[in-house]
């Protein structure tokens, strides 16, 4: 039978800003600038004759981004599962129990993981999934390169192997480095955290250890509806789910599991340490004379000078300099700006959307300016607000226009004028993307000023 894959796909990755945003987290994100992102990859990763069509688990907020990875690598998929908020690992695992056959081999992936040599780490899988078969909970470990203090680490049983794998001693959480480099020096292996378990024995793991997470979570799941190509775990007992990770609800508890080891180019790209372990600049960048700098740039020409042992990351509307000893800081410094600054900071000048996606080009008191692409037979929702107008250009492409009762097209360098309340409608009934600048204009320009009567995604 083939392995099925479960894609976690809810985390922020905070400590990747500005690169990581709540909007677009970095498994979203394009970060090594090459145009693909690291669920992208994961998707990719797992089409293949070994694999069942995969199950994606996320939040809400992150729907769209999932939608339009999906069809950038074209991928097929068996569910999008989505959670009201975020409850940590052990409810995602829980969820996907309730919609897999007992007798298949559920392989849980991080979507936000760095894998370099994917045919090894698929050999992997396969004989990881061989092992669980047999009512085995498997963990891939990964040897150890340094000692670092925001990994896992994973002791094992060396006298007693089992085909290429052996008994796991015991789980550590994130010790320190002292701690870490004493671990390392009797081979522990890193916590990768993929995990391979029949879903029958996951079950009873469960229901043996965290019975009432499991019954929570089932109970979302059986309230469960569908709306376009999600199933939207329902939000009521789903706010009643208590959030605890897997490795705390199940892995640490007294039973046999098995750890199979990996020796590969892996990370789970969780700061800027690990991400400059891979490379040191991405993007437009200019080095001279520089020592142990992380480089960044999606935009302008990033030139660094004469300086060393710092990160620095410059995207379209945030630049970051920092020391790299205090690369694990970057958390509080989120949490603390983000309070007074909440909205540029945490969220992306583009936002996808089922229709296609906008990009915020810049604001001032009384406007803002948009970018917005509408994808081939797509429509926004009809729709009207209470606080803007909107001035649209087109820049490529032809709009079917509906304002008002009216209704006509536009195509490159017209334009068309909505005012305030008035009904209104983007449509591209052709078979290229529709490219428009908008110009919003009011004393009040935030998304939720919106009114819809008819929108086909059933926002």
């Amino acid at each position: 039978m083939k392995i099925k894959p479960i894609i976690l796909s809810g985390g922020s990755g905070v400590r990747l800003w500005p690169l990581s945003r709540e909007s677009i987290p970095k498994q979203f994100f394009d970060i090594f600038n090459n145009s693909t992102n690291l669920f992208e990859q994961t998707l990719n990763r797992v089409d293949n004759l070994n694999f069942d069509k995969p199950i994606i688990i996320s939040n809400q907020n992150q729907r769209f981004n999932i939608l339009k990875s999906i069809k950038n690598v074209n991928v097929k998929y068996d569910k999008i599962l989505l959670e009201d908020k975020p409850k940590n690992t052990a409810p995602a695992f829980a969820a996907s129990t309730q919609c897999c056959k007992d007798d298949q081999v559920l392989c849980f992936l991080p979507s936000d993981h760095y894998i370099k040599e994917d045919k090894k780490f698929i050999n992997c899988l396969l004989h990881a999934s061989r092992i669980a078969m047999n009512n085995h909970l498997v963990v891939l470990g990964l040897k150890c390169r340094e000692p670092n203090e925001n990994y896992g680490y994973i002791t094992y049983n060396k006298s007693n192997k089992l085909n290429k794998s052996f008994e796991v001693e015991s789980f550590i959480e994130k010790p320190n480095k002292e701690k870490a480099k004493k671990l390392i020096q009797i081979n522990a292996l890193w916590n990768s955290g993929i995990v391979l378990v029949k879903n029958s024995y996951l079950k009873n793991l469960f229901k043996k250890y965290a019975e009432k997470t499991f019954n929570q979570v089932k109970v979302s799941y059986e309230k469960s509806y569908r709306n376009m190509e999600f199933l939207f775990l329902d939000e009521k007992a789903w706010s009643n789910v208590s959030p605890i990770s897997f490795d705390y609800a199940i892995l640490e508890k007294n039973f046999r599991k098995i750890v199979v080891p990996l020796n590969i180019s892996w990370s789970d790209l969780g700061t800027y340490d690990s991400l400059s372990s891979i490379h040191d600049s991405i993007g437009n960048v200019e080095k001279i004379n520089s020592k142990n700098c992380f480089t960044f740039s999606n935009n302008n020409l990033l030139i660094v000078n004469d300086v060393e042992n710092l990160n620095i990351v410059n995207t379209k509307d945030f630049t970051l300099v920092s020391k790299k000893s205090n690369a694990d800081d970057i958390r509080k410094l989120v949490s603390k700006i983000s309070k007074k600054r909440k909205k540029e900071f945490l969220y992306e000048s583009e936002s996808n959307r089922p229709w296609g996606s906008f990009s915020n080009l810049g604001e001032g008191n009384g406007y803002k300016v948009k970018k917005l692409i509408v994808l081939p037979g797509q429509k926004i929702s009809l729709q009207k607000h209470f606080k803007r107008s909107e001035h649209w250009v087109v820049i490529q492409g032809i709009a079917n226009i509906t304002k008002g009762k009216k209704q006509f097209k536009l195509r490159a360098n017209q334009s068309t004028f909505i005012k305030k309340g008035e009904v209104h409608r983007i449509e591209n009934k052709t078979k290229k993307d529709l490219i428009m600048i908008e110009v919003q204009t009011g004393d009040y320009l935030e998304e939720d000023d919106i009114k819809r009567f008819k929108d086909i995604y059933n926002r």
